[in-house]
């Protein structure tokens, strides 16, 4: 992660991870989720940030889903309902209920008939917000199988020569299980950066990249901005398409939005937010079942050959290696296992102050 989106030395403070979960999963309690889905949530905010992506983790998002089960916005005891169904596809209606409980059960559906049929594809709508994506694509990974999750919503980004905004950061994930390295886990908004970055920045009081966000006319902002958002923050400035500017592809990100767009929403028979600003989100997961496209084995000895190749690529004299998704991600999983999650000093007191509220344990501090 780039330096202006890491925690400033002076106000780094490392959690047990294993203390983080059971914290977590306490709050998705005390906010009237079951058991069984706040283990769920909670794996899920926390594997996010032990593989480093903090912008998904419990920093940015445990705050905004706690409000909206408290305002009445989320359904905590949802029921997923399949609306449509074939012999390798479902359509879900989320009955209102946060994504990151509902994507992985999601995903198992993509599994169990990729088994059946050799691909699954499931899309998952009137759903809340899905966490990091790559968590669920992973997921089919780790069943042997290649994964892909995407998901729209919100109208955080300009299209290119907009000056209104009007498509989500639309991530797009692929998993793609490997032998002797690290899993392939491409996860990447197809906005110039994620909305949860500006509240990194805001956050550690640095900057933002050029062409990050645009001006109150659309105008792509070219040199660092500092940024402030509201002191729960909700806030979001404009956001540029993957790339930027029109010099430096912003139409390739703007129509890769599109592209998740279609797939996530309209493929389940809903209209963007773009279209109704109050629809919730949609969600769209993939399982690919390789033995039924070649031999498992080929297929990790083939994913190792293509990795260790990158990794043995000379690298610039700007960094000290080259890399591919997925590999920084473990690395950071290994570390803070044993070191601890770094979290920001005013997390931690969100969460001293959350826990005293509603009279359970706060995180263990290392």
């Amino acid at each position: 992660m780039l330096k202006q989106f890491q925690i400033p030395d002076g106000d780094v403070i490392r959690v047990d991870s294993y203390s983080l979960r059971k914290v977590v999963k306490d709050i998705f309690i005390n906010c009237g989720v079951s058991e069984i889905e706040s283990e769920i949530g909670s794996d899920v905010l926390v594997s996010t940030d032990l593989r480093g992506v903090d912008t998904h983790g419990v920093s940015n998002m445990l705050r905004i889903y706690v409000k909206d089960y408290q305002d009445g916005k989320l359904n905590p005891s949802s029921n997923m309902k399949i609306a449509k169904e074939s012999i390798s596809t479902i359509n879900i209606d989320g009955d209102n209920g946060l994504g990151i409980l509902q994507g992985p059960t999601a995903m198992e559906y993509a599994i169990k008939k990729a088994k059946e049929s050799g691909v699954g594809i499931v899309t998952l709508y009137n759903s809340g917000h899905i966490g990091a994506v790559g968590h669920h694509a992973r997921i089919a990974a780790d069943n042997k199988m290649v994964g892909i999750c995407l998901t729209a919503g919100g109208t955080l980004v300009l299209p290119t020569f907009a000056s209104e905004s009007r498509t989500g950061t639309n991530p797009i994930s692929l998993a793609a299980p490997s032998n002797k390295y690290p899993y392939f886990l491409f996860d990447a908004a197809t906005s110039s950066i994620a909305g949860n970055k500006v509240r990194l920045v805001a956050r550690n009081g640095t900057k933002l990249s050029a062409g990050s966000i645009g001006d109150e006319n659309g105008i792509p902002i070219m040199e660092p901005m500092s940024v402030d958002v509201s002191e729960d923050f909700i806030d979001i400035p404009n956001l540029l398409p993957l790339g930027g500017n029109r010099d430096q592809g912003s139409h390739k990100g703007y129509g890769l939005s599109l592209f998740v767009e279609i797939l996530c929403t309209i493929l389940s028979g809903n209209v963007p937010n773009m279209v109704d600003p109050n629809g919730n989100l949609c969600h769209f997961f993939a399982a690919f079942n390789i033995e039924s496209f070649t031999e498992y084995n080929i297929f990790i000895s083939n994913m190792d050959a293509m990795l260790e190749t990158l990794l043995n690529t000379p690298s610039t004299s700007e960094a000290d290696r080259v890399i591919y998704p997925g590999i920084m991600e473990y690395e950071n999983e290994q570390d803070r296992i044993e070191n601890g999650i770094p979290l920001h000093k005013e997390v931690v007191e969100w969460f001293s102050s959350t826990s005293k509220l509603m009279k359970i344990d706060s995180v263990k501090l290392l």
